[in-house]
């Protein structure tokens, strides 16, 4: 099973008057548990100086799923490589950027 980066998050209940009445009342429910916003920390220099990477040129074309499975054997690692990079999804990379893709799948988890 992978990893999952919501493991150490904490969750809360909503109990804002709007929420409740946009989505809880269209589904029949009293309450929705919610994941709090998660504190990313990003790696330093330092860490990145430590770190087997490989370097790489992002393409129009490139999926971050596409690379986390070549590089990791699953596409759910994704989250991965942007958060090594500072990104959030594919949308932060423009074509001919340089980013940094972390060897060692184990190393990288060990942050969270």
């Amino acid at each position: 099973m992978a990893f999952s980066r919501y493991n150490n998050r904490r969750t809360f209940v909503n109990n804002d008057r709007e929420y409740k009445k946009t989505f809880l009342e269209q589904r029949d429910a009293n309450y929705i548990r919610q994941f709090d916003l998660a504190r990313l920390y990003y790696p330093s220099d330092a860490m990145i100086s430590q770190i087997d990477t490989v370097t790489a040129i992002w393409t129009a074309t490139d999926k971050l799923y596409n690379i986390a499975a070549e590089y990791y054997g699953s596409p759910a690692y994704w989250w991965i490589i942007a958060w090594f990079n500072q990104k959030t999804a594919e949308s932060d990379f423009q074509a001919g950027e340089v980013y940094l893709i972390p060897i060692s799948l184990e190393e990288m988890l060990g942050y969270f």
